[in-house]
């Protein structure tokens, strides 16, 4: 044990040393950030009472040590039997649930007394402001944005209420935000609050600002921060800044008590030892508020998630602008964490890209279609529809800019998405736009690297080659397909022979069950080829990319490669070189008469199966694996 962030104890858990050299830990599923339970181990003997004794979160794990940061004050020694022999038990985080209805019960408050003037124009209760055309001009930080990041940065600070920027895929969302929170900031002065769903979407602004030297603070646990920003997060600064020496003298002290109760074999001495430690506790508590309110304060950029946004830390903070990245992946619900803080908002993201995961069904509910809407808000809406979405209903594209400029695909990957969801907008760079695999360095040039995408067909062998994974808990069984599995293996050998990396090939396919399969043929051979599934892609780039479909069967059901979105996402990952592996009688709804995909997505399955026998180089499966 010994002190850590925030006064917390820090407690190391290892196994049990029966040699020199420490034990491994087995396979297990705890990971940095988890909340977990602490109590004693009783084999065959479930602990009786309901709950935990002790709490906390996964501060760091390695191959042999796991160490937590506890919840609670440790104001006495951890039970000996504890000490000697415990468990941990994986937590449900209940925290994001409670913060987005605490809420929601303000926006109650805020929505029906018209304190928040944002509020309403968000609820349909109020009209945003309109925003002139005579937008003035700017002195761009950075020069290279293109015309369409120029037009949504204008937008972005000319507006008086709410604005939308649309970044599809490769569009350089990030360098537009990073040059309004800039804009915003340093040359208007304004107290900015940036956010994302995710630590890793927040994180990637935090390393982008810190290149700039701004003035900012990355709040939230340290356990959930990438070493790479730990530097600007809250908890470092205000143990570095000069206001947070003293507070550090007090943490050290505690450090050095906690070493004598370690030492003390007197039951009374530890006893007056923890009393000292308790009350060191409380005065480093009140400085280190003090520090906090200090750096906050004093900082021209806040960055949190969003759920970190209703934290202790954050509680009654105001802002002047609240910027929310990725803010089609996240539910409404917590955007209102964060949106009570500001007078004006700025949302970003693709809502023609994958929407948060939504594990509860939706209800359908009946209403009359007279009196669906009640201040502008539809109520058969489900969880799935974002704020982003419904501002776009509610509005239209008078508050969106969109950005049409991709810096990452080829320009016939980029075609068919373009096309189909972007209002054939989208231009590629001269610098992407007809790159291939044979320009990067080391590369030969062969039927593989001189083609931007490739398409290995498995409808010629007029057989169904998927299957259902038995073992798949979810309602909708996991699919895979083991003809595909040994397409990727044999193009993968083909695209390294070639001259290609491995860390520049990524695989992914839609089912949970192929990834398994492929993870099993690809990692002992090639360690660094990334295989995953599209959704865990999403924002994510390889200079080529292998997608496995799966789905090959007589009924000519597809599933749920009918969401359009999914697909946008898997088709935009590659950069120069894209291989779509699937049966296209399948999901071209050729086979069993089968045509609901065309009746839920539109058509658009079909349409891209069609375009890929058009414009791809079109292989047959029984030519290439023999």
């Amino acid at each position: 044990m010994r002190t850590g962030l925030g006064g917390k104890s820090l407690i190391d858990l290892e196994l049990g040393q029966s040699h020199k050299q420490i034990p491994i830990f087995p396979t297990h599923k705890i990971t940095t950030g988890d909340i977990v339970g602490l109590d004693e181990y009783k084999k065959d003997k479930p602990n009786k009472k309901k709950g935990s004794s002790w709490s906390g979160v996964v501060l760091r794990v390695t191959d042999t040590r796991i160490t937590l940061a506890l919840s609670q004050d440790m104001d006495e020694d951890l039970p000996p039997e504890v000490q000697d022999r415990c468990q941990i038990v994986k937590l449900a985080n209940n925290v994001t649930y409670e913060r987005m209805i605490k809420g929601l019960e303000q926006l109650k408050i805020n929505a029906s007394d018209g304190s928040s003037r944002l509020a309403q124009v968000l609820l349909g209760q109020q009209k945003p402001a309109t925003v002139d055309d005579d937008i003035p001009d700017l002195e761009f930080y950075d020069t290279t944005l293109n015309d369409s990041q120029k037009d949504a940065v204008r937008f972005a600070l000319a507006a008086q209420d709410i604005s939308l920027i649309h970044g599809p895929p490769g569009t350089g969302k990030t360098y537009t935000l990073v040059e309004i929170i800039r804009q915003l900031s340093v040359k208007q002065n304004k107290k900015v609050l940036v956010c994302g769903p995710s630590n890793i979407s927040v994180d990637n602004l935090v390393e982008r600002l810190a290149r700039h030297r701004m003035n900012l603070v990355r709040v939230g646990h340290p356990a959930r921060i990438l070493p790479t920003v730990l530097e600007h997060s809250l908890d470092i600064i205000t143990r570095t800044c000069d206001s947070g020496q003293i507070v550090a003298d007090v943490r050290k002290e505690m450090d050095e008590t906690l070493n004598k109760i370690g030492k003390s074999k007197n039951r009374t001495e530890r006893r007056l030892l923890y009393g000292q430690i308790k009350e060191l506790r409380k005065d480093y508590r009140v400085r280190e508020r003090k520090v906090v309110d200090e750096v906050i304060s004093g900082a021209q950029v806040v960055l949190s998630t969003l759920n970190g946004c209703g934290s202790r830390t954050m509680m009654k903070r105001e802002f002047d602008i609240v910027i929310i990245d990725e803010a089609t992946q996240a539910l409404e619900a917590e955007c209102w964490i964060a949106l009570q803080k500001g007078k004006k908002a700025i949302l970003a993201g693709d809502h023609l890209q994958l929407p948060p995961t939504i594990k509860t069904p939706t209800k359908i509910m009946k209403t009359n279609p007279k009196s669906n809407k009640k201040n502008g808000l539809s109520t058969n809406t489900d969880l799935s529809t974002t704020l982003f979405d419904r501002l776009l209903a509610m509005y239209g594209n008078s508050i969106k800019k969109m950005l049409v400029v991709q810096y990452r695909m080829h320009q016939k990957i980029m075609e068919f998405s373009s096309k189909e969801l972007y209002d054939n907008l989208l231009i590629a760079n001269d610098s992407v736009a007809s790159h291939l695999l044979q320009d990067l360095p080391d590369v030969a040039a062969t039927e593989n690297t001189e083609v931007p995408v490739v398409m290995l067909d498995t409808s010629d062998t007029g057989l169904g080659h998927e299957i259902t994974d038995e073992g798949d808990m979810a309602d909708d069984q996991s699919k895979a397909n083991e003809l595909e599995v040994s397409l990727a293996v044999h193009h993968i050998e083909a695209l390294l022979e070639d001259g290609l990396g491995q860390e520049q090939i990524g695989v992914i396919t839609p089912y949970a069950a192929q990834v398994s399969r492929l993870i099993r043929d690809i990692r002992e051979r090639w360690p660094h080829i990334e295989v995953g599934t599209v959704d865990g892609f999403q924002g994510r780039e390889k200079e080529a990319i292998l997608l496995s479909l799966v789905r090959s069967n007589d009924e000519g059901e597809v599933g749920f490669l009918q969401e359009k979105r999914r697909l946008n996402v898997a088709m935009t990952r590659a950069k120069r070189h894209l291989c779509v592996i699937c049966d296209s009688e399948t999901l071209a709804g050729n086979k069993g008469g089968n045509s609901t995909s065309s009746r839920v997505d539109g058509g658009f399955l079909k349409r891209w199966m069609n375009w890929l026998c058009d414009e791809a180089d079109l292989r047959f499966s029984e030519f290439i694996v023999q």
